[in-house]
């Protein structure tokens, strides 16, 4: 019996009885150049290990990782905190979040970062923020640099690190000790790192105008960075560049029959982007307008002349304002700032991170950030609205927003794909398209409405020339879709959504990578502790799970991904670690990959059938080479099965045990590699002892791993099981059987 089905995907039904088929940490391989039922048309390759590149400093978990445009860096949230790698993968802080856990949406438009945490948005104007890495303490405003490392330490250098609060620059010293811009507390030696800050300025603020009267040699002000001095209200950012936009605005005409809260839009001039829009604040008899808060202070390449007219979305009528212009074009000049404060002339610092602040755009939060056309649009969650940032600006003009509005459910995410912007919401799914209007840039596309929501906002992620994630409707359970056009198709099987059935799933979180010719999507459910990965290749679905020292499966360690300097990379859900998907290594990380195949059933009409022997052809003489070596399983200490527990057994702490079935193995994991076989012969329901054999010492490539005398049963299954560090491939399998006559 050649090829009885027992290389396959998982498929396991809600009946056992019908199929039990598991395939765990192998993946199918399939040979489109072999005759359909020739051995070897399908393969089982194993899946790739951790090699760990980077260890972030936060050790808590990756929430998201991005390879900026270029190439040329990555960005990785861990923890509270935002790193930078460079192609050496060596890590440094760039930036802090009012967050601290939960994954995060990340974007760029090749000149700013775009970061969202939920509740909060950020900005990083693109550098090189490498200037200094050390180890040091915080006393109040004093630095103590207790172990330097790298790079050159300077005033005007802003200072990141864990528990460093966020605008800490650097104002004096030298040597080990420096005063800092504000106070901090950092009692233990930590690791830290310096960015020269964007520039150091003199400057004023008067109401919501930045008067820059020097600026150090080299640097440019952009909009989107924060402003700190001595005075400066914190959250400061700079909003808008002065040439090209209104500062100010006195009322020449009141005009009659306004109200409250009517949104007033200046007339005239030549706008790139928008004009400039203030809101009613306050109004006099018969509605005339006495006071007006500025919300966009416009983008004018030619300035209405002065008195300018206006429109309102009330029914007030005429009135006119004297406009005063700003002068800034990245030097000296004025500007325009979010906070309105006063400030006399003082020393302060442009840096490149920044929170936006709640006034900017018409919300604060954000779940999911994407980019097209250089727009950056986000969600505002719990509702129905979207926005998008100004052309190639990580700015929101107020009123650049809009509601999904196919039905009253929520937008949970969104996804830019083919120059389009998907919002994917609870229950329904609609398309919108860049159309340049005004005061929102985009119009829904007639005829893209879809039935289908997303149940995590996280499982999107692109799969071949479209996007796959876990979508639901309002007629039932969840199903994982991959959108064609505008309409979903299932891609998902019934055994894996029987995983999921009356399970919370809202937390999954989805990414995929490519590697040797395999387009893999990979959802993790953290509350179900369990790892689904959908092959694009050849559309066969494999479970991809981390095995713990008690021999447990849980959810695949990756929670994120970025492909960055050639390799995929993932980050690890729990300790920072940023590892490379390596199909050389064998192991996650040092710890042993527990490889599972579970054959389909056995079944002649019930009758009985005797097995005489079961032979698997793994890709033999692939065992590892050289003296035996505990690095194969860092902080182990191997015994051979069975161990026997007595007073002159002794391990050292904190190292591992592993039994082990053999001599060879019990001293030599891998060098002599094993393969365990149990079978059951009630349908899945009991299984057998476990039976080891060998599959090939290195150079034995004739070594055959075979099982004989397994016995009878009328319903029969196999399963195999591979823990050895080595390319434990399995090419096929075949079965020497006979039929009873009862």
């Amino acid at each position: 019996m050649a090829d009885f089905g027992f290389v396959g995907a998982s498929y396991e039904a809600p009946s056992i009885y019908q199929d039990a088929q598991e395939c765990i940490n192998w993946f199918p391989e399939v040979d489109p150049t072999k005759a359909p039922g020739s051995r070897g048309v399908v393969a089982l390759y194993p899946t790739p290990g951790l090699t760990t590149v980077a260890a972030l400093s936060a050790q808590a978990e990756v929430r998201g990782m991005r390879t900026l445009s270029g190439g040329q860096y990555m960005v990785a949230v861990c923890g509270g905190y935002v790193y930078l790698l460079n192609y050496t993968f060596t890590p440094t802080i760039i930036g802090q979040l009012n967050t601290t856990s939960g994954r995060v949406g990340i974007s760029d438009n090749g000149l700013n970062v775009y970061i969202v945490d939920g509740s909060y948005r950020y900005t990083w104007r693109i550098s090189n923020p490498s200037t200094a890495t050390f180890q040091g303490t915080i006393s109040g405003t004093t630095l103590t640099v207790t172990n330097f490392t790298s790079g050159t330490l300077a005033v005007n250098q802003a200072l990141f690190g864990v528990n460093v609060q966020p605008g800490t620059v650097i104002v004096s010293g030298s040597g080990t000790t420096w005063t800092l811009n504000q106070t901090n507390t950092v009692a233990t030696a930590e690791n830290m790192s310096t960015a020269d800050v964007a520039g150091y300025i003199t400057g004023a603020i008067s109401g919501t105008t930045l008067t820059v009267s020097a600026i150090n040699p080299g640097a440019t002000i952009y909009p989107g960075q924060t402003v700190v001095g001595s005075g400066v209200t914190a959250n400061t950012i700079i909003t808008a560049l002065g040439s090209g936009s209104v500062l100010s605005a006195a009322i020449s005409t009141a005009g009659t029959n306004y109200a409250v809260n009517d949104n007033i839009t200046v007339l005239g001039g030549v706008y790139g982007n928008s004009p400039a829009t203030f809101t009613v604040t306050s109004i006099g008899g018969s509605g005339a307008v006495t006071g007006l808060t500025q919300t966009y202070s416009g983008q004018y390449t030619s300035f209405p002349l002065n008195p300018a007219s206006t429109s309102t979305s009330g029914s007030g009528s005429g009135l006119t304002l004297t406009l005063t212009t700003g002068t800034g074009t990245g030097q000296t000049g004025n500007y325009v700032v979010n906070n309105s404060q006063s400030v006399g002339s003082e020393t302060m610092y442009i840096l490149n991170w920044s929170v936006l602040p709640s006034n900017d755009g018409a919300f604060q939060g954000g779940t999911i950030v994407d980019i097209v056309d250089n727009y950056f649009v986000y969600n505002d969650p719990n509702t129905q609205k979207w926005a998008a940032s100004n052309l190639l600006s990580p700015i929101t003009y107020g009123l650049s927003y809009a509601s999904k509005f196919t039905g009253p459910d929520n937008l949970v995410s969104l996804v830019c794909d083919h120059g389009q912007v998907y919002l994917l919401g609870e229950k329904t799914s609609e398309v919108w398209a860049d159309t340049g209007t005004f005061p929102f840039a985009f119009q829904r596309i007639p005829g893209s409405s879809s039935e289908h929501g997303i149940s995590a906002p996280f499982s999107v992620s692109r799969v071949g020339n479209s996007f796959a994630y876990l979508a639901k409707n309002n007629r039932g359970q969840a199903e994982i879709v991959m959108m064609n056009g505008y309409f979903p198709q299932r891609i998902s099987t019934h055994a894996v959504e029987n995983t999921l059935v009356d399970q919370y799933i809202n937390d999954a979180v989805a990414y995929t990578y490519q590697l040797e010719g395999h387009e893999v999507y990979v959802i993790s459910f953290p509350t179900l502790d369990l790892t689904w990965a959908y092959d694009f290749t050849t559309q066969m679905w494999h479970k991809w799970l981390w095995v713990d020292s008690n021999n447990i499966y849980h959810r695949h360690r990756s929670n994120c991904s970025a492909f960055f300097q050639g390799v995929v990379l993932v980050g690890d859900w729990e300790n920072g670690l940023i590892y490379q998907l390596d199909p050389t290594n064998y192991t996650d990380n040092g710890s042993l990959i527990r490889r599972l195949r579970r054959a389909p059933h056995l079944v002649t009409d019930l009758q009985r059938q005797y097995f005489a022997e079961m032979q698997i052809q793994f890709q033999p003489g692939v065992g590892l080479s050289g003296k035996p070596s505990e690095a194969l399983i860092p902080n182990a200490t191997y015994y051979q099965s069975p161990l026997i527990i007595s007073t002159s057994l002794t391990v050292d702490p904190g190292k591992i045990i592993v039994v082990s079935p053999s001599t060879s193995q019990a001293t030599t994991t891998g060098v002599d590699p094993q393969a365990m076989l149990r079978w059951s012969s009630n349908g899945g329901s009991t299984w057998s002892n476990e039976h080891w054999t060998s599959i090939g010492k290195i150079g034995r490539y004739n070594n055959r791993a075979i099982w004989r005398r397994l016995g009878w049963s009328r319903d029969r299954i196999f399963e195999v099981v591979v823990t050895d560090p080595i390319k434990a491939v399995i090419v096929s399998a075949n079965l020497k059987a006979e039929e009873g006559e009862s």
